[in-house]
């Protein structure tokens, strides 16, 4: 009896870790990003493991989902009840995009918000026209 009751606390420590990592952003997804709006505004973008910063503006954020589609690697973050999915479109981890998704459904369809690069500034409409299909 002493046995079972150790194998399920052990067993509830390891579900809680699991379920509190899930909810920290992926170490791709974390670091300084350059960023440009579809306005031409440039931003600078820092996600820590909790946190998100836009051009000095902090809010905190969660990583609900991770998963690859046709190749191309994404996650989805939800940021005051909104969903966005950050877009890896190739296989460079400093080449990404932002986007909000249109329906919880789909994940990689909606409106391309930032283009993001983590060592140069990217130009918005280029990565649109190259990346989003």
């Amino acid at each position: 009896m002493k046995k079972n009751k150790m194998v399920f606390l052990l067993l509830g420590l390891v579900v809680s870790l699991v379920v509190l990592a899930g909810c920290s952003g992926s170490k791709s997804i974390q670091g300084t990003w350059k960023a440009q709006d579809g306005a031409g505004k440039n931003s600078t973008i820092i996600f820590t493991d909790k946190k998100v910063t836009v051009d000095g503006q902090t809010y905190n954020y969660t990583q609900n989902a991770i998963g690859t589609e046709n190749g191309i690697k994404y996650y989805g973050i939800k940021q005051d009840g909104q969903n966005y999915t950050i877009i890896f479109p190739v296989k460079n981890k400093n080449i990404a995009i932002m986007i909000k998704p249109n329906s919880t459904d789909d994940s990689l369809k909606g409106k391309m918000l930032y283009a993001m690069n983590k060592t140069v500034q990217p130009r918005y409409n280029d990565y649109a026209t190259k990346y989003l299909k």
